[in-house]
């Protein structure tokens, strides 16, 4: 297998994306100013300290690797928040260094982390449009096989905002993770030149569900897990009047990739919650939630 290194691999993403990797069977080498919090990482390859704002650091990260996940980023609803200028300076100056430090070992296999926030909204939003036109310049000067990956969100929240948000512009960050590998894998394979999709939620409701989920939202929910009404109206469940979705078929048909988790998985582990007599407003979402 290769050896892939991880960018921000002690973040939320980062952590998930390293282990599925490894578990894959990939030597990963996961790259973040601390090491990840969670104890059990330290087994998952080996951990170099980076500031991708340093080259340096990243050209030491880089070197020996055959290719790189780069998820490193602050964001707008990173908690504590950080000022526009940080969040620039590692998105933007932190990204060529990656590229500059792929071109010097000769990276060919890239996946880049960018967001649904793309565009030109805030200066996280342009952070990421500079950081997609980087990549692909990298590609088109290079040949190298480049991944855009646009994530809906995934910062942690607390967990029935984030059950509420599934039907919005929330991911589950276990989507998150399998995606980041298939891409990985397929860039590794150069199945593509330049790719690019969103990673979003798949509820699998049909069309006028969808549209009008303010009046069709609670049957349908009811018809796919019982009980589903009663936990939506208890919890004050904030619907939308309709589901944000997103054509992900082409990541099916290059990557073989779909997500797997949505809003009736939510309900289903809330109502296991409930049962077990569990304070479910003291928990917080996505991640690794406590079994």
């Amino acid at each position: 297998m290769s050896s892939v290194l991880v960018t921000g691999a002690s973040g939320v993403a980062g952590r998930e994306v390293s282990r599925r990797l490894a578990a894959a069977g990939h030597r990963v080498r996961r790259a973040d100013v601390m090491p990840s919090p969670d104890p059990a990482d330290a087994g998952i390859g080996e951990f170099v300290r980076c500031d991708t704002r340093t080259p340096t650091d990243v050209l030491e990260a880089v070197e020996g690797c055959d290719a790189v996940v780069h998820l490193a980023a602050w964001h707008n609803a990173h908690r504590p928040g950080v000022s526009d200028a940080t969040i620039f300076a590692v998105n933007v100056d932190g990204t060529f260094n990656v590229v500059q430090a792929c071109r010097a070992t000769g990276v060919r296999s890239v996946v880049f982390a960018s967001s649904m926030a793309y565009g030109w909204g805030s200066v996280y939003s342009v952070t990421k449009v500079l950081g997609e036109d980087l990549w692909k310049m990298y590609q088109e000067t290079t040949g190298a096989s480049v991944a855009l990956l646009r994530y809906h969100g995934f910062v942690p929240e607390p967990y029935l905002r984030w059950g509420e948000r599934l039907l919005r512009n929330g991911v589950d960050v276990r989507d998150i993770a399998t995606a980041t590998v298939a891409a990985t894998e397929a860039a590794i394979a150069h199945r593509f030149d330049l790719f690019r999709t969103i990673v979003h939620s798949d509820h699998g409701m049909p069309e006028e569900v969808r549209a009008d989920f303010a009046a069709r939202g609670v049957e349908w929910s009811e018809s796919r897990m019982p009980g589903a009404a009663e936990l939506i109206e208890r919890h004050g469940l904030a619907l939308p009047d309709t589901v944000e979705q997103h054509d992900l078929s082409e990541a099916a048909d290059l990557l073989d990739w779909r997500p797997e988790h949505d809003f009736i998985e939510f309900l289903t582990d809330l109502q296991r919650r409930e049962t077990a007599g569990e304070d479910v407003t003291a928990l917080w979402a996505p991640g690794r939630i406590p079994a």
